[in-house]
């Protein structure tokens, strides 16, 4: 099992610890269900450290990284990011990352902590025939992400204000005492935000710089908990669980990210006669009423027929219900209510769009 660089400094916070993708990570220091709140009403900040960083460099970087992304790479620019699905052949997700571009021939990818060596290998295999290099970076960063709607504040008083004129999806990189980091506008909670990728041997230092700055908050460090619900709420896929080998990005609802029209790309054929043909199944988003959370793996039925399984599942802090994703079949039914078996009960749940769009779009 893998510890985080600040493994010591989370369990002095009175860290709760859990295994996720093969690193020992912190759940909550506390209660979740507050962290998650502070989230969405103020800031905190998460340990993200586990990500992977794969650096693209070479004439052919993005020409090798448009062939491997289902995004159009084209639509970045230096200091710019884009999100994007990478697939297999057969239209699967390999995983889901965002691309940095640092210069003309300079990308940095933040892939997922399970998948980065598997990431790393597929990259090194498809690169045969560009020209550039791939260097596998992970344990060379940490990655903090501040989120929430003061994280501009805080931020700017550490940084500077210069950090105001950073963009959503954009970044810039910092001289910061003795080392370089860089400070992306993103983040998975749905809120404003940034995420900070710092060399490791400065990542203590960084830490307690975001602990003075916290020292009049009622809230500082949230866990892995809190970041699952905020990312539910917010509609954001879960590799593993929304995304996997299985589920296209088009059964994910993440057409908006697959550049069909463009050149050759991994997957595409696959993709295009995918959604020619229709979709096998469709990613949905669902809510329940009482305390009973329908979870991953859980059977979805309508009229006494399976029609597919539960991807995600847990309580949402801002509305008090159970929430999720599920995948469903072509059986699917819009007018027949589906069920979830919890626990010898079913369980009703009824779909709509996620829960952060709902509540935004009510203001």
């Amino acid at each position: 099992m893998k510890k985080l660089i600040l493994n010591s400094f989370h369990e002095s916070k009175g860290a709760k610890f859990s295994p996720f993708a093969g690193w020992d990570m912190p759940i909550s220091y506390g209660s979740s269900i507050n962290e998650h709140l502070a989230t969405r009403e103020q800031v905190t900040s998460f340990d993200v450290s586990h990500m992977g960083e794969i650096e693209v460099m070479g004439k052919d970087s993005q020409r090798f990284l448009s062939f491997v992304l289902t995004q159009s790479i084209e639509k970045c620019f230096v200091g710019g990011s884009i999100y994007s699905p990478m697939c297999n052949h057969k239209g699967g997700t390999v995983d889901d990352l965002i691309a940095y571009q640092r210069s003309e021939d300079n990308f940095l990818l933040c892939v997922n902590a399970s998948n980065t060596q598997k990431d790393f290998e597929h990259l090194k295999e498809h690169a045969k025939g560009f020209d550039c290099e791939l260097i596998n970076q992970s344990s060379e960063f940490g990655q903090l992400a501040i989120q929430g709607p003061l994280s501009n504040e805080k931020i700017s008083l550490l940084l500077g204000q210069e950090i105001a004129k950073i963009r959503k999806m954009e970044f810039r990189e910092f001289s910061w005492g003795r080392t370089k980091i860089l400070v992306a506008r993103t983040g998975y909670t749905g809120e404003d935000g940034f995420e900070i990728y710092c060399p490791s041997d400065h990542l203590l230092s960084l830490a307690n710089a975001l602990e003075e700055l916290f020292e009049s908050s009622s809230s500082n460090w949230a866990g892995l908990a809190a970041r699952d619900t905020l990312r539910l709420e917010a509609g954001f896929p879960l590799y593993g669980n929304e995304l996997t080998d299985e589920i296209s990005p088009l059964q994910a609802g993440l057409e908006w990210c697959v550049a069909l029209n463009k050149d050759d790309f991994i997957g595409k054929h696959s993709l295009l006669s995918e959604k020619q043909a229709g979709l096998a199944g469709k990613v949905r988003f669902y809510r329940a009423e009482g305390r009973r959370i329908p979870r991953s793996g859980m059977k979805v039925i309508q009229g006494g027929i399976e029609i597919g399984r539960v991807l995600s599942g847990g309580y949402s802090p801002s509305i008090q219900l159970p929430i999720g994703t599920v995948w469903t079949s072509n059986d699917y039914n819009s007018q027949l209510s589906s069920e979830v078996e919890v626990r010898g009960q079913l369980v009703e749940i009824k779909y709509g769009k996620p829960v952060l769009r709902e509540l935004r779009k009510q203001k």
